[in-house]
């Protein structure tokens, strides 16, 4: 079941919203809960819908907790109905179904956009909830990690656990968060070229595109993943050099998603032998802390 709540500073804009995703909901049923909470917490919930009064801008920690901005209602227009038919329905549909959301194939990258790292964090909390004491971290890794680069508008986290039957359990009860576990097999290839097994997760929700990958804390690939993040946000030119790449090879006409990524695999390999001399020339970050 599809659980979402409504929050806004104007109590009567939130009144009508709920009111009328409920009508929406007996009217036309669909396998969705809408939780009424004073303070809506991202983690206990699959989407959180903001309510703003017409001309009200919302502020940055307004934006922090809310997944998506009920549209404006005027002119007889029925804003809660198109968010209700446009995403809440599908996204219900497909958890029910265990079915991921619709994603393009080709690559389409994205100008950096700075909410990203507020998204991630709510689907984060929504995994720490549904993955307890088996998760020894959850991190926001790749592009959309990196403030200022170009990304496919897709939040990749990741999950690290004792070993890769915890993975297993813990990709199946992603879905407890709005995911969907995928049947590999999927694998993470270090900077050596090896490959180790890792089991995955995306979204069911078609306004927020995400993959989660599960790693065995023995996978030396949970670590690369953080060493090239913070490498990458330690330094600007090491952020144009790569988004030079990722222009290059997204621009070839006959490539998809997987091709991408594999074409990326040379650079980012070498990339990380520099990180390793960053990261032991540099001031030493510690890793194993809990951090996105």
């Amino acid at each position: 079941m599809l659980k979402l709540t409504v929050t806004g500073r104007d109590t009567t804009a939130v009144r009508h919203t709920l009111k009328r995703l409920q009508e929406l909901a007996a009217d036309k049923p669909a396998d969705v809960q809408v939780i009424q909470t004073p303070e809506p917490d991202p983690g206990s919930c699959h989407l959180v819908v903001g309510v703003r009064a017409e001309h009200e801008r919302p502020t940055s920690l307004e934006n922090a907790g809310v997944d998506v901005w009920a549209p404006e209602t005027g002119g007889g227009s029925d804003g809660v109905r198109e968010l209700w038919q446009r995403r809440i329905v599908p996204f219900a549909t497909n958890l029910t179904q265990r079915k991921r959301a619709p994603r393009r194939q080709r690559v389409v990258l994205a100008d950096p956009d700075p909410s990203w790292a507020q998204q991630a964090a709510r689907l984060m909390d929504r995994l720490t909830l549904a993955m307890g004491v088996r998760a020894h971290r959850i991190d926001h890794i790749g592009s959309t990690s990196v403030p200022g680069m170009f990304a496919k508008d897709i939040i990749d986290l990741q999950v690290v656990v004792d070993d890769l039957q915890t993975a297993v359990a813990c990709a199946a009860a992603s879905h407890r968060a709005g995911f969907v576990h995928v049947v590999g097999p999927f694998y993470g290839i270090d900077r050596h070229g090896t490959h180790h097994d890792e089991q995955v997760a995306v979204d069911a929700d078609p306004g927020r595109s995400a993959n989660v990958h599960f790693h065995p804390v023995s996978s030396p690939i949970w670590r690369e993943m953080l060493l090239l993040r913070d490498w990458l946000r330690a330094n600007q030119s090491h952020r144009d050099e790569y988004a030079a790449l990722k222009r290059t090879v997204a621009e070839q006409v006959d490539h998809d998603v997987n091709a991408y990524s594999l074409d990326k695999m040379p650079w980012i390999s070498q990339a990380l032998a520099r990180a390793e001399n960053w990261a032991r020339e540099g001031p030493r970050r510690d890793i194993s802390s809990n951090t996105a």
